[in-house]
């Protein structure tokens, strides 16, 4: 399953961002609700995956310098929108591996490939 989101992240999903707790939790609502609405567009597994490995791609349009930690942070609601949307039975350690990359391109995009890992 491939899912663009078609933007970098949030700014104000940065742990660098330093504003009030509640603008920071509606971004994270935002963002979990926005990956629920592109899983329905893309279309659910039958069943979650139990195990699954995220390669998520960041491609930007300009020069600036980002810190990959920074983006994953800024991830978590979107990975929680996976969780929410039946994608992934969870998001821990346990269940779930990462490959980061960064890209520069035509266009911001952020690209998550999820691949199911069953045992």
């Amino acid at each position: 399953m491939i899912i663009h989101l078609e933007h970098l992240p949030d700014k104000i999903l940065s742990p660098n961002a330093r504003l009030h707790h509640m603008a920071i939790y509606q971004a994270k609502l935002s963002a979990k609700e926005e990956m629920y609405l592109r899983v329905v567009e893309h279309g659910r597994p039958p069943e979650p995956f139990e195990h699954a490995h995220i390669t998520i791609t960041w491609v930007a349009k300009d020069k600036r310098r980002r810190d990959i930690d920074n983006l994953f942070s800024a991830m978590k609601g979107y990975i929680d929108g996976l969780v929410f949307a039946g994608v992934l039975v969870d998001d821990n350690a346990d269940r779930v591996g990462y490959t980061l990359r960064y890209e520069r391109g035509d266009k911001n995009d952020t690209v998550i490939e999820i691949v199911s890992q069953e045992e």
